[in-house]
């Protein structure tokens, strides 16, 4: 009867160490997961903050050019979040080939040293920025996949751990200029 009960025991704290080393695992994961979702929205956030300069310099440069109103960059960094963020950034981007296009009627302007390299530069923002939004969907995508599989979601669940959302830009590629 006392082998019976201490083997009991011994089953139960086993059961217990293996629960807790679980837990504790999952937890790590989970932070994990989070930091790295962290980590590369700062990157979105770099990237997308040199757009805006950039796209604010080449608006000096053609406006001087042109002799146009400047375009208006408001709001870009006020959403720090992926749902606050895509409507200006897909706001920004229709502005910045809107600049590109305009810029394309004044021959001159494209023998402009300084617009030349400030649209190279801006040229590779874009792809910065697209490489930085799947870095991003990517952790999310890992974040995600860890809380919704067992035995993972019981320790979100039981730490609250939300989804992450997708960082999304839909343009209207209709309305968009064309750009030579």
């Amino acid at each position: 009867m006392v082998v019976v009960v201490v083997v009991v025991i011994i089953v139960l704290v086993g059961a217990l160490v293996v629960a807790s080393f679980g837990a504790v695992m999952g937890y790590n994961r989970l932070q994990r997961s989070r930091q790295a979702v962290a980590e590369a929205w700062a990157q979105i956030d770099t990237q997308l903050q040199r757009r805006f300069d950039l796209i604010g310099s080449l608006n000096e440069v053609v406006s001087a050019a042109t002799r146009h109103e400047r375009l208006t960059l408001v709001a870009v960094t006020q959403g720090r979040d992926p749902s606050a963020r895509s409507e200006t950034e897909r706001q920004l981007q229709g502005q910045g080939t809107q600049l590109l296009a305009s810029a394309e009627a004044y021959p001159l302007l494209r023998t402009d040293e300084r617009f030349a390299r400030l649209h190279q530069q801006l040229v590779r923002t874009e792809d910065d920025v697209a490489a930085s939004r799947r870095y991003y969907n990517g952790r999310v995508r890992q974040l995600n996949t860890t809380r919704q599989t067992f035995p993972w979601s019981l320790v979100a669940t039981a730490l609250r751990v939300g989804p992450a959302h997708y960082f999304q830009v839909e343009l209207d590629h209709a309305s968009a200029p064309r750009v030579s």
